[in-house]
């Protein structure tokens, strides 16, 4: 199986593997997403750029040799702006799973995610992933948008609880094929 380069870029950021001396700004970036949880019930994971570098973060079965956490950084300056993390060959080999993406709120609505996940459809076409996936939680309107908005349009599955409610949540994964 091919994975994604190590090192790519966009026409304003370069996205590389995560280096072990920038856990504490990627958790840091990381952190400030913690509003996230409101839709989707989890928790702030204290640990989470820390074990995502060490273990992964991984589906049923994974392994670490096919999962990749890479910092978004801008050209010129080097300036860490967000984090993309993702699994190659889930749930069946020719899918690519982005597990994560978050951009630094001082650079939201600025256009560096749609730049990097177009940038990375491409990427994945040449290596030939017959799909891409994203899970994304119901009640996160804004990256329901995002994520539809960029292809990934065609609904694989709901998944968590059954009925809606405050304390209720559930996701949806969301595909688009190539």
């Amino acid at each position: 199986m091919k994975l994604i380069p190590s090192e790519w870029e966009t026409s304003r950021l370069t996205i590389q593997d995560l280096k072990e001396s920038e856990i504490p700004i990627v958790q840091e970036i990381y952190e400030q997403g913690d509003y996230v949880h409101q839709w989707d019930g989890g928790n702030l994971d204290h640990e989470y750029a820390y074990r995502c570098f060490t273990d992964g973060d991984l589906p049923p079965n994974g392994t670490k040799e096919r999962y990749k956490i890479q910092v978004l950084a801008l050209k010129g300056t080097g300036t860490i702006v967000g984090i993309l993390t993702t699994y190659h060959g889930y749930p069946k080999a020719e899918t690519f799973y982005i597990n994560f993406l978050y951009i630094d709120k001082v650079y939201h609505k600025q256009g560096l995610g749609k730049e990097v996940i177009n940038e990375l459809l491409k990427v994945l076409r040449e290596c030939n992933f017959g799909e891409v996936r994203a899970s994304v939680a119901i009640k996160n309107w804004p990256a329901l948008r995002f994520w539809t908005g960029l292809g990934l349009n065609t609904v694989n599955g709901f998944y968590g609880d059954k009925v809606y409610g405050a304390d209720q949540y559930a996701n949806i994964e969301l595909i688009k094929k190539f």
